[in-house]
């Protein structure tokens, strides 16, 4: 079978995620292509070409969760490349997420699909550090969900979900998670912390550059953010080998904090959805 998995991962835990899926499919002989559309030269349908799709039997969509959606470079790359997706199987969905809540991802990204036709053979969630953790991810528990995903897939003979089943999986939010679904976008803008950069520390290595996920930065004299295209998940921040991005990261730490006191955590926080 060939299997494309298509994600955005600002943080590489949905890469990672996407990796140690791929290395599970290929274990029992299928063949993979992973394709991260926060990747220079991937970034935009233009880009790829529909030619990505020829002869797929299965696509794989991976998402880490902001501000309880769809991250929305993902959205837009699917916009432009479902209609010229024609899986002989269908597809599937992946969540990582932060452990807070998974929102409404899941059904959104089914809604997508569902608009071009696309048969859903389930998906999953998994808990995901934040970029401030520095833990061995995927972890015990995410590799279990993963194996549990690909053997329920292989024994219902990758047949896909019926449409209310579907919907009826995919809505297990809480009624809490409805509400603040959509003054989430607001109060994620509210947060957002100035992302500024050091003349004097940067060596124009263009590491931030090239690991945007969503191509806002270029390279000057110091790399220069476009504001309208930065989802603030300060991966520049993280990756900067001569701390030459000025950003008060410590702050998202006491933010998953509050958000864990005003909400609490998810329960269970890895799912299979079949």
């Amino acid at each position: 079978m060939n299997i494309l998995l298509l994600y955005i991962s600002p943080g590489k835990t949905t890469e990672k995620i996407s990796k140690a899926l791929s290395d599970r499919f290929e274990a029992d002989g299928h063949r993979v292509t992973r394709l991260n559309i926060g990747k220079p030269g991937s970034r935009t349908f233009k880009e790829v070409g529909s030619s990505i799709f020829y002869d797929m039997d299965l696509i794989g969509i991976g998402n880490p969760v902001f501000h309880l959606r769809v991250m929305h470079p993902l959205t837009e790359f699917l916009d432009q490349a479902l209609p010229y997706a024609k899986p002989r199987f269908g597809a599937f969905l992946y969540l990582t997420y932060g452990g807070i809540s998974s929102g409404r991802a899941l059904l959104d990204l089914s809604n997508q699909l569902k608009k071009n036709n696309i048969p859903i053979l389930g998906g999953f969630k998994v808990w995901a550090p934040h970029f401030y953790n520095r833990v061995e991810y995927p972890d015990i528990e995410a590799r279990k969900t993963i194996d549990e995903f690909y053997s329920r897939i292989k024994e219902s003979g990758y047949q896909p979900l019926e449409d209310e089943k579907t919907k009826r999986l995919f809505s297990y939010q809480t009624r809490k998670v409805n509400i603040a679904y959509h003054l989430a976008n607001v109060i994620g803008n509210l947060r957002e912390l100035p992302i500024q950069f050091d003349q004097d520390k940067c060596r124009g290595c263009n590491r931030c550059v090239n690991e945007c996920p969503v191509g806002a930065l270029t390279m000057q004299k110091i790399p220069v953010r476009d504001t309208s295209k930065c989802v603030y998940c300060y991966h520049c921040a993280a990756v900067c080998p001569h701390g030459a991005v000025i950003c008060p990261t410590e702050k998202v730490a006491d933010m998953v904090r509050t958000n864990k006191k005003l909400i609490g955590v998810e329960n269970p926080q890895n799912a299979v959805y079949l």
